[in-house]
């Protein structure tokens, strides 16, 4: 599915967190929206760190670890776990 926005062409994608689905209207996701899924007071809590894996990604990089300032491109179905690892 296909949106347009302002004369371009974004897509629309569903990607799962933590067996959660959630739609995706852009490229690109970060680290900070992964976890703010899986735990949406992330960011009142910028002392908790957690690990994100992913699978089922782009053809380029089908899985991976996503870090703190990091980002990956999202593709249809990509599955992301995340877990909190503690205190930085």
């Amino acid at each position: 599915m296909t949106q347009e926005t302002e004369g371009k062409s974004e897509k629309v994608v569903t990607i799962i967190v933590d067996g959660a689905p959630h739609k995706v209207e852009k490229e690109k996701i970060t680290y900070a929206e992964v976890v703010t899924f899986a735990d949406p007071d992330y960011s009142k809590n910028p002392q908790v760190t957690y690990s994100v894996t992913y699978s089922k990604g782009p053809h380029d990089k089908p899985q991976g670890t996503l870090s703190p300032g990091g980002s990956v491109m999202v593709k249809e179905g990509m599955i992301f776990r995340v877990s909190r690892t503690g205190q930085s």
